[in-house]
């Protein structure tokens, strides 16, 4: 690594862990929950968080699948509601960031994917999806894909996790639970805070795992995180899928992705056995778009993973709560990863903090008519170094991103109508792209120290775009 790359690196977490610092002593200040757990009269809703890996907005029926159906992933929004307009980051590790700490990745410090051995990691200092419900005497869990950092003080237990099963890095072979980092192949399996090894199948063991995590925890409030590492490469199937799917068009992501169903529809059953279905809040998304290669399917959205673009960061999420969530619901309103733990919270009936980033935005869940007004702002820096900003707000999107070299594209999208992102706005609508620039400059002046402006270039025969 060079002088100028090192030096990089320490300023950024120096100016990481400023912003960290300062988050984290307002969230102290004006944190109002008490800490001793639900009181008898509390509804004490179990929470269940099933999250993809680079699982494309289409690799659903219910989105445009045609190679393959996913009946039970597709059930969780049959009997509860679709969040049409659901956002996660670009990459891995931002997303799951934000999910675990209510707060963008610039609030908490991870920013970017998280490399083997890389000395970032999610802080302990700030407030986490595990240290919340455990404080409301929940059981935690999480079981599948941690990617938040390797090093001890950042790791599942450390953060708060009760139990941990799972791999800390990015991927994972799906029959060898192991990755090469620097040319030599190292096992990514733990139980806990030890390396141990099962053989098997990942989405299977990840499944096995979390039913009987539900069926030690059936008498007492439990939050689990369960994170598969499907559809992720090195993409790998039991010899059952694959004979199931061959000769056939994406073979191997199609036989990853129908035995992630087939698993979460276990899952599901299990629920149901044990008589949980009715108290618990079940919850399906993805941690980001496909990629532009590996057989994930973004379509009928525009990107792929790294980028800002819809196809980067909508993802396919559903949310049912019998008898608080109606069923067969769709809502438009404007949901970020950010939102889901202050969001769970309050549906699992738990106080919220006003420290988060995130909002509780279940009135989306449980009114799915109801909207959201208020913006949600991303700052990306990808592959190359390539800067791009984004700000949603009521069915529009003010997109910018740098040109690998030099200038910038800068482009208004009515998301609404037009999904795809197929139709430039901004010469017709100055006013929103004013609006909208207004609303990320806000959110970028509320860090200390701020986020850069984000400027605007003059205009070119009469398009923002150059």
């Amino acid at each position: 690594m060079s002088r100028n790359s090192v030096a990089g690196e320490r300023c950024w977490v120096s100016r990481t862990w400023l912003r960290i610092s300062a988050w984290a002593g307002i969230a102290g200040l004006v944190t109002a929950r008490s800490l001793a757990g639900p009181t008898a009269d509390s509804v004490h809703r179990n929470v269940l968080w099933i999250v993809a890996d680079d699982m494309g907005y289409g690799d659903l029926s219910s989105t445009g699948s045609v190679n393959y159906d996913t009946p039970n992933i597709d059930r969780i929004g049959r009997e509860g509601v679709t969040l049409d307009h659901a956002y996660v980051y670009p990459v891995c590790s931002p997303s799951r960031a934000a999910l675990l700490t209510g707060r963008t990745p610039q609030r908490c410090g991870v920013e970017s994917v998280l490399l083997p051995g890389y000395e970032a990691g999610l802080s302990a200092e700030i407030p986490n999806a595990a240290r919340e419900f455990s404080a409301a005497g929940y059981r935690t869990a999480l079981i599948g894909k941690w990617h938040l950092g390797d090093k001890p003080r950042s790791r599942p237990n450390a953060l708060g996790f009760d139990e941990f099963y799972g791999f800390l890095w990015g991927e994972t072979g799906y029959f060898s639970h192991a990755k090469k980092v620097g040319g030599v192949e190292q096992l990514d399996f733990y139980q806990n805070t030890t390396k141990a090894d099962q053989p098997g199948y990942t989405t299977d063991l990840y499944t096995d795992r979390a039913i009987h995590f539900l069926q030690e925890n059936r008498d007492r409030p439990f939050f689990l995180y369960l994170a598969y590492n499907a559809p992720h490469y090195y993409l790998d199937a039991p010899a059952s899928y694959q004979a199931r799917f061959s000769g056939q068009p994406q073979a191997m992501y199609s036989a990853v992705m129908k035995s992630l169903d087939d698993n979460i529809g276990r899952l599901l059953d299990e629920l149901a056995q044990l008589g949980l279905d009715k108290s618990t809040l079940v919850v399906f998304l993805s941690d980001n778009g496909a990629p532009a290669s590996g057989g994930g399917r973004n379509a009928p959205l525009r990107g792929h993973k790294n980028e800002l673009l819809e196809g980067g960061i909508r993802t396919p999420m559903f949310a049912r709560l019998p008898g608080v969530i109606p069923a067969g619901g769709r809502s438009a309103g404007t949901f970020a990863a950010w939102d889901l733990l202050p969001t769970s919270l309050g549906l699992a009936g738990l106080p919220v903090s006003a420290g988060f980033e995130g909002k509780d935005l279940q009135k989306l869940l449980t009114d799915p008519s109801s909207g959201n007004p208020e913006a949600r702002c991303f700052q990306y820096t990808g592959p190359g170094g390539v800067l791009s900003r984004a700000v949603i707000k009521q069915g529009w999107k003010l997109y910018a991103a740098d040109k690998p070299k030099g200038g910038s594209v800068v482009a208004l999208y009515n998301i609404d109508r037009d999904p795809g992102e197929s139709r430039d706005m901004a010469a017709i609508e100055p006013a929103k792209v004013e609006e909208l620039l207004a609303e990320w400059n806000d959110w970028a002046k509320s860090f200390s120290p701020a986020l850069s402006e984000w400027k605007l270039m003059e205009p070119t025969d009469g398009r923002l775009n150059k």
